[in-house]
């Protein structure tokens, strides 16, 4: 890990293209990443996230899909005006199948900047949040017995 870019990888119970939806469609990234989203996921596509928690900023958080090659990469770039020059840098999805399973490999890449520390210090942490709560909404539904 560098001191612009925070990665991570796991490998998640759910089929690729499963994985590839939840990583890329608004109604998805609603069920573990943001409270509300637009996505258009084409490369040049728009991405709109919201948080409306009590410690969010109110700001929408806007991008770009930079790629996405169905359905073993996606990446966006944008931000908000809480970022150094609305910059938050570049997210990447990278995913491989695995048997029944999926890896994914997320690089978040920051601007070379002292202005980020703080970012990468805050988002070190948020992601293994936010890849757990991906991976409980991709985990099958277990039935239970009265």
């Amino acid at each position: 890990m560098s001191d612009t870019r925070l990665e991570f990888a796991l490998t998640l119970q759910a089929p690729i293209d499963r994985v590839f939806a939840a990583l890329t469609a608004a109604r998805h990234l609603e069920r573990w990443f943001c409270d509300a989203c637009e996505s258009e996921p084409r490369a040049g596509g728009k991405l709109v996230m919201r948080w409306t928690g009590a410690k969010s900023s109110g700001v929408p958080f806007e991008a770009r899909w930079t790629e996405l090659a169905s359905p073993n990469r996606a990446a966006f770039r944008g931000g908000h005006a809480g970022y150094p020059d609305g910059d938050a840098g570049t997210v990447t999805f990278a995913l491989v199948a695995e048997g029944a399973g999926t890896r994914l490999d997320v690089t978040h890449e920051f601007p070379a900047a002292d202005a980020y520390a703080r970012f990468r210090g805050e988002w070190s942490s948020a992601w293994p949040r936010a890849l757990a709560r991906l991976a409980a909404s991709l985990e099958p539904v277990r039935a239970t017995r009265f």
